[in-house]
């Protein structure tokens, strides 16, 4: 592992690699010049045409070449390249791999997170918004609205009054012409059980 750490290391971090191995004089000329002249595309007109990773890469390259010098003279040139192959492996494929594995179970958590806890709160939000509003329309015309369609399209800032947060179209039933029911299915996306929110006057 000691050996191993240098070379993945050096991959995010040019220099610090050396720190490791006890180089502290060629770490800090390899950190030093990867900072300075990263420093330098960044804020130097003339040299904007060079990408901004460029000096991360030739620094990379100069340190894992270092290190592989100092393992192969201290423990031989096969040690040194099995170290370097591992460390290759390690953050061309295991290291992207993690990170992938990483951010799509957040993703799932964030999803779930939201489907459970969320959802209903916003849902139930927004159904007092749209009761608000087919109260005015009562007001207004002393009948509630026939078509719950016609009604959102009323205004474009309540097209987002089709579906609830599960994205399960709101069901409106106008059982007379003073009296209507809203019915979102809920969680499960089944109306009529348990599970349905319902909001009427």
């Amino acid at each position: 592992m000691k050996n191993l750490l240098p070379f993945i290391i050096s991959f995010f971090l040019p220099g610090v690699g050396q720190f490791i191995l006890k180089d502290f004089r060629k770490g800090g000329i390899i950190l030093l010049s990867h900072i300075v002249s990263t420093c330098l595309i960044l804020n130097l007109d003339f040299l904007n045409l060079l990408p901004f990773w460029f000096p991360h890469i030739i620094t990379m390259i100069w340190a894992i070449f270092d290190i592989y010098d100092k393992i192969e003279e201290r423990d031989g040139k096969k040690s040194a390249t099995r170290y370097l192959a591992f460390s290759l492996l390690i953050v061309i494929i295991l290291f992207p791999l993690t990170l992938t594995l990483l951010a799509v179970g957040l993703f799932k958590g964030a999803e779930f997170f939201t489907n459970e806890y969320l959802n209903e709160d916003r849902t139930k939000t927004e159904m007092n918004k749209i009761s608000t509003e087919l109260s005015l329309y009562k007001n207004h015309y002393e009948v509630y609205p026939k078509n719950y369609e016609s009604f959102i399209r009323q205004k474009p800032i309540w097209g987002s009054w089709k579906a609830d947060s599960w994205k399960n179209p709101y069901k409106y039933e106008l059982i007379d012409s003073i009296n209507y029911k809203l019915i979102s299915a809920g969680k499960d996306g089944i109306y009529l059980n348990e599970d349905d929110i319902i909001r009427k006057n």
